[in-house]
């Protein structure tokens, strides 16, 4: 049954960022990066736009499973939760860059496995607090939350969910990994541009 996997894409394609960017006049997609998500918006708008963008990310990485699993198919859940960040990461060709994913995957692991985000969430802070760099600590925090699941015993399909999520958050973080790389990453500032 693929519908429920093409409603979640679709749900993950919803441009938070981009409509909560338009409320404060500002079209995000010209501004710092043009990703579409929370870090970009908080960068460009202000904290309180980024913050609404965060909770409306994560609002769809929750959803999107939740809904698939209330309307009769609980075994597609994890497929929900991979396709709705991918449909965050990967929106709209030609007319969205989309965002990272980031806030996409707290909120479907949220769903998934709540130990696992809760690891995964104490490794961002962790390197968040160490380093200032959003990305660096958004890799490593999804790349912790697989390996979580399997430490707290959830089900493969669950890891194998979660593993697909952070290679797809790590493959649109390209170009930070280029920046990591040649010591040019920016710590996180509000208002400042990437």
């Amino acid at each position: 049954m693929l519908w429920p996997c093409a409603l979640s894409y679709l749900i993950g394609t919803l441009p938070s960022g981009l409509l909560i960017g338009k409320a404060f006049g500002v079209d995000i997609r010209q501004q710092g990066s043009g990703n579409v998500g929370a870090t970009n918006v908080a960068r460009t708008v202000g904290k309180k736009a980024g913050i609404a963008t965060l909770m409306f990310d994560i609002i769809k990485g929750i959803g999107a499973p939740l809904l698939v699993s209330s309307i009769g198919y609980p075994e597609l859940t994890p497929h929900a939760a991979v396709c709705v960040v991918a449909g965050h990461c990967f929106s709209y060709p030609g007319l969205l860059r989309g965002g990272k994913g980031v806030a996409t995957s707290l909120g479907a692991a949220l769903y998934l496995a709540p130990s696992s985000a809760a690891g995964a969430l104490l490794a961002f802070l962790c390197v968040y607090r160490g380093s200032k760099i959003v990305s660096l600590s958004s890799m490593l925090a999804v790349l912790v939350a697989p390996i979580m699941g399997f430490a707290c015993g959830y089900s493969n399909r669950t890891i194998v969910a979660l593993l697909l999520i952070a290679v797809i958050v790590c493959m649109r973080h390209y170009e930070n990994i280029g920046r990591l790389l040649r010591g040019e990453e920016k710590p996180f500032s509000s208002r400042s541009s990437t």
